[in-house]
């Protein structure tokens, strides 16, 4: 039996934290969901058919007295038949971190979850024959999941462009597991053993209003060397990611949501003329190119970024992408297709449906929940995931005898009212949801450990939204309470996994004092009055603190002679 997606995403943090360092993981998704195209189509084509799976990751700690949520952070995963997308919607801390009493050196806890729980992602995502891209935008602000946690004192927020280095820091790990050309030679240290060869992996970044040599200087020191194998660089993808290179500039660029530069793009669109009118004697149908009048390149619209107020307001923004590419096996849309209409067979179908699921951990952990919950009543409680009762199976009208069935019903075709306790069943698009279309895979070893639909998944993060962390008591009313709320949506007495880190952790002390370098007073050597710059001595009578006066020889003064007489005067 394959591990679970807990079981997996425990063992993998627990490899990576710090030895003896103890955290709670809530880790919560929704099914694949259609949803609106990510990328623009030409004028009068159908939008590519895309799918979103939402993931989020809770980070908790236990202090003496309380449970505080000390990191979360959000990943959107949008499918379609040619690509994977992850995007990193949000990431925010509480500033709690501090009661775990880390040593001073110890590498950020926070940054090694973050790249832990991507990576798990990605290569749990990836499709043999596809391409998948890791996308992000860095934008410094105060708090995006936690209200009231920039009151934290203990909070550290990042400048702009200290986020954007820890966000190239956190992805960096990712892309050194691959190399960044089919050609590129294993390297001499440990990890070699680690390189997966199957996949290229490469980095990009843009920060708009930045040059290349500016950008250049938020990579990783070690890629700052252009002797190195470029595995950033200081452009984007989108151009290679589109469904043609020949494709107009607004088909290339993704939208996502909260995203800076997709407003830019809603606002360009109105640019574009009227849609071609529906009756088709009509003179004004014409099909027009799809293309903006005042862009005409990615590198114009990175441009025209700049000077947009997210981006001009003093602060940095940066765009990020990661790109796996299958070394060898990446094929056409047309082969895609033929590939892809095997999934779609009753049989492949039922041996995906065979294999377990944690929708089935929690059937088997649901139990009545007593106590009721601030949003315990509302609509969020109707969405269980519990198996429907089974019914038997149905006759064949031939083989009814009419004699058989009772009078009433045969007058009467209206149901009969229900009787006894109703039951809450399963909705049909999660309990009835295939493994793998041509449109999206979803793993069962890799779903979260509660699953909720869409819309109730929207609802319980919303209510984070509406809680307080500004200090420690509040907090930790905040965090049980947002736990326990969930627990009542997903019908599950208990969630959460404990992760105990197993990694020795070498602490590295940035001490300001130990860096500045003390040199002997016998190794000082003061240079005396009397010596020049070569060292010779003079005299010490010639040297005099008074400013020497040069005064001129009275042979160098030349007077103005005197005139006897001006013309015309004696006339």
């Amino acid at each position: 039996m394959p591990a679970t997606g807990p079981s997996m995403l425990v063992s993998r943090l627990a490899d990576a934290l710090p030895l003896n360092v103890h955290f709670d993981i809530h880790h919560l998704s929704s099914p694949p969901t259609s949803c609106p195209a990510i990328y623009s189509v030409l004028p009068e084509e159908d939008p590519e058919k895309t799918f979103r799976e939402s993931h989020f990751l809770s980070v908790t700690i236990k202090s003496a007295e309380h449970q505080f949520q000390v990191f979360a952070l959000e990943v959107l995963i949008y499918t379609t038949e040619r690509l994977t997308t992850l995007f990193v919607s949000k990431a925010d801390s509480t500033g709690y971190l501090h009661h775990l009493g880390l040593p001073k050196g110890t590498p950020s806890p926070l940054k090694t979850i973050s790249t832990t729980f991507i990576t798990f992602l990605i290569e749990t995502r990836r499709r043999p024959d596809r391409k998948l891209v890791l996308s992000l935008f860095a934008r410094a602000q105060d708090q995006y999941l936690f209200p009231g946690s920039i009151e934290n004192r203990h909070k550290h927020v990042l400048d702009d462009r200290g986020l954007v280095k820890w966000w190239c820091q956190v992805v960096d790990p990712i892309l050194q597991r691959h190399p960044c050309t089919d050609e590129e030679p294993k390297p001499e240290t440990g990890l070699a053993n680690a390189i997966d060869s199957s996949y290229t992996a490469r980095g990009f970044l843009r920060v708009p209003g930045c040059d290349s040599h500016e950008i250049t200087s938020f990579f990783p020191k070690r890629f700052q060397k252009p002797s190195l194998p470029r595995k950033w660089l200081p452009a984007d993808p989108l151009r290679d990611l589109g469904r043609s290179p020949n494709l107009p500039e607004r088909c290339l660029i993704p939208r996502f949501p909260d995203d800076p530069k997709a407003r830019f793009v809603d606002e360009l669109d109105a640019e574009l003329p009227e849609p071609p009118s529906q009756n088709p004697k009509s003179p004004s149908k014409t099909r027009h190119p799809g293309r903006w009048k005042s862009v005409r390149s990615l590198e114009q619209f990175w441009e025209m970024m700049a000077f947009r107020q997210e981006c001009s307001s003093g602060r940095l923004v940066g765009f990020l992408w990661g790109v796996f590419t299958p070394v060898g096996r990446l094929r056409g849309p047309d082969e895609i297709k033929r590939l892809n209409s095997s999934l779609d067979s009753p049989l492949a179908q039922r041996n995906l449906s065979a294999l377990p699921t944690p929708i089935q951990t929690q059937e088997q952990k649901k139990s009545s929940i007593e106590s009721q919950s601030p949003i315990g009543s509302s609509p969020l409680a109707e969405a269980s995931l519990t198996s429907p009762p089974t019914s038997p199976t149905p006759t064949p009208k031939a083989l009814v005898n009419s004699s058989s069935v009772p009078s009433s019903r045969m007058k009467s075709p209206r149901k009969q009212p229900a009787k006894g306790p109703v039951t809450s069943q399963e909705p049909r698009t999660m309990r009835a949801q295939p493994a793998k279309t041509r449109y999206y895979f979803w793993p069962p070893f890799a779903r979260g450990e509660v699953i909720l639909r869409e819309k109730d998944y929207q609802r319980v993060n919303n209510l984070l939204l509406h809680l307080d962390y500004a200090n420690e008591e509040i907090a930790a009313k905040s965090t049980k309470r947002w736990i326990d709320d969930v627990a009542v949506v997903g019908r599950v007495e208990k969630w959460g996994h404990t992760v105990e880190g197993q990694k020795q952790i070498v602490t590295v002390t940035d001490d300001v004092e130990s860096s500045v370098v003390m040199l002997n007073t016998g190794l000082v050597r003061k240079k005396r009055k009397g010596d020049d710059i070569n060292g010779s001595a003079e005299p010490a009578s010639t040297y005099s603190e008074e400013p020497a006066v040069n005064v001129l020889s009275v042979g160098l003064i030349r007077k103005k002679a005197k005139i006897a007489g001006k013309p015309g005067k004696d006339l």
